[in-house]
């Protein structure tokens, strides 16, 4: 392989594109740099095949489901730990409107792999309509960044900077921008859109699957839950705020009634597309540089897909779909 890439931007789109590169032998550099907002070290990891008020199934979400497995079992197996799993998800039905919804698509033959009728003895507590999502996953993001960081790191594959490369600096080889929408100057097309979790100690909360209400409360380590998550399109800065807390807290308060203790509160300043479909191809007046970008809250799911696509594209000249093309804006 004659080509070497450099990949910037260290986040999850990033450290997928830098591990199917190395999967394939494939000369790389990553480089990365640690900024306020960065989406990934706030992101819940969960894929859920069904999304939205009308629970339609994800955009092709059965190919990026299949290629996600397949690759973070591989980076399971070389890493030496467990990262990805399978969950399920309870969505409370709010209204009448969503409830016959949710019948509609528990009779649709396209949906039924998705929809349970099994119900659990906690949550028919709350005496409140609920579906079951099945066949959902969740990453734990943070886990697995760490331990694809360190692994780079001592390959000698990753460095990190003091500060964000600039367009103007690129010159030879070929580069991937992977920056999300932390660097403005590299995220064509991107509409930041911060968002805010918390990290809590629910001590009384007896539910141990995932729940969707006006908040997501996702069970992480014996009583202690990822909830989240809460959306600010174009936001003043990157940092966490008052205001996402106590919408957040006020979410938990429509379920639990216990104490809460919080461990962290988080933000991460999400890379969004008007039309929900990433961006992916040639930076617009660069031949050597492309972008993968644009995956808002489903890079877990859309990244290891689009990474095979790109590097094919870049290296064989396979097209890449104009949905996702960086000339749409």
């Amino acid at each position: 392989m004659s080509k070497s890439f450099t990949i910037i931007g260290h986040g999850l789109a990033g450290c997928v594109m830098a591990m199917t590169l190395f999967r394939k032998n494939i000369p790389f550099q990553l480089i990365g740099t640690s900024l306020p907002g960065e989406a990934s070290m706030a992101s819940s990891g969960l894929i859920a095949p069904i999304t939205g008020r009308r629970y339609v199934k994800a955009w092709n979400i059965e190919t990026y489901i299949s290629a996600a497995k397949e690759f973070y079992q591989w980076s399971e197996d070389l890493l030496g730990d467990k990262y990805f799993n399978e969950v399920e998800i309870v969505r409370f039905l709010t209204n009448e409107e969503a409830a016959r919804a949710w019948k509609l698509r528990a009779e649709d033959p396209e949906y039924r792999k998705y929809i349970s009728s099994k119900s659990y003895e906690e949550v028919d507590q709350f005496n409140r309509p609920y579906g079951i999502l099945i066949g959902g996953y969740r990453l734990d993001t943070q886990a697995w960044l760490k331990e694809v960081r360190a692994f780079l790191l001592d390959k000698g594959l990753l460095n990190i900077v003091d500060h964000p490369v600039a367009v103007k600096e690129i010159e030879e080889g070929i580069f991937i921008l992977a920056t999300g929408a932390v660097d403005k100057t590299l995220a064509h097309g991107v509409i930041p859109n911060k968002g805010e979790a918390l990290i809590v100690r629910l001590p009384s909360w007896r539910i141990s699957i995932i729940v969707k209400d006006e908040v997501f409360i996702v069970p992480l380590v014996e009583d202690i839950y990822w909830v989240g998550s809460y959306y600010q399109p174009w936001p003043e800065d990157p940092y966490p705020s008052a205001e996402g807390k106590a919408l957040l807290l006020n979410g938990i308060s429509k379920l639990y009634d216990g104490p809460v203790e919080i461990i962290e509160h988080l933000s991460g300043v999400r890379p969004t597309v008007n039309d929900r479909r990433p961006i992916i191809g040639a930076f617009p007046g660069k031949s050597n540089v492309y972008l993968f970008n644009g995956m808002g809250t489903k890079a877990t799911s859309l990244a290891p897909y689009w990474a095979e696509q790109l590097i094919s594209h870049i290296l064989d000249g396979v097209s890449l779909p104009k949905e996702v093309s960086p000339d749409r804006y």
